[in-house]
């Protein structure tokens, strides 16, 4: 008598792809919707601050309510702005680095760290002098009525809480005098 037992069969290699690619996505959709809750619920470190999340009290997110044919006038200078002011930041990226490394060292050298410390605040004061003098730039191309627009665009986002955290959670807003000392 032969033997007609049944012999298994492997299941299609297409199946096994397809739990590995189903695996895959669900894993990326659940890194990304991970990150938005992240950042929308408790703000702070995870905030990216990609214009405020359309809140930007800054200059780029006024431009963007203004007619195209003066948004085109302003992007340009803020073009010039940005090649002038990215050496000035990645000098100031690279001296606190330079700062965090001098503190971490294991011969810890306190002239050492403070030299790193004092470049680090001249590189962060000339960009924020260069800063200035672009957004001075910029407000001086504007009409009288644009820049009487921009200070109430900046009133009214300026002190907006990060995304997530309410009024309460957000802290003192700067110049108040909630938490100092009277």
């Amino acid at each position: 008598m032969s033997d007609l037992a049944p012999v298994p069969v492997p299941p299609p290699k297409r199946s096994k792809l397809l739990v590995a690619s189903l695996a895959l996505n669900f894993l990326v959709l659940g890194l990304f919707g991970g990150a938005v809750f992240a950042r929308h619920r408790f703000g702070g470190p995870h905030d990216l601050n990609v214009g405020r999340m359309m809140g930007d009290p800054g200059l780029h997110g006024f431009v963007r309510t203004l007619p195209k044919e003066r948004r085109a006038v302003l992007r340009a200078s803020g073009e010039q702005a940005r090649q002038t002011l990215k050496p000035l930041r990645e000098t100031a990226q690279q001296t606190r680095l330079a700062a965090t490394a001098a503190m971490d060292a294991v011969a810890f050298d306190p002239a050492r760290v403070e030299k790193a410390m004092n470049d680090w605040i001249a590189a962060e004061t000339a960009a924020r002098r260069a800063s200035v003098s672009v957004l001075v730039g910029a407000v001086s191309q504007m009409t009288a009525e644009e820049r009487a627009q921009f200070q109430d665009w900046r009133k009214k986002h300026e002190h907006m809480p990060p995304p997530g955290r309410g009024p309460a959670e957000a802290g003192p807003t700067p110049g108040s005098t909630e938490g100092s000392p009277r």
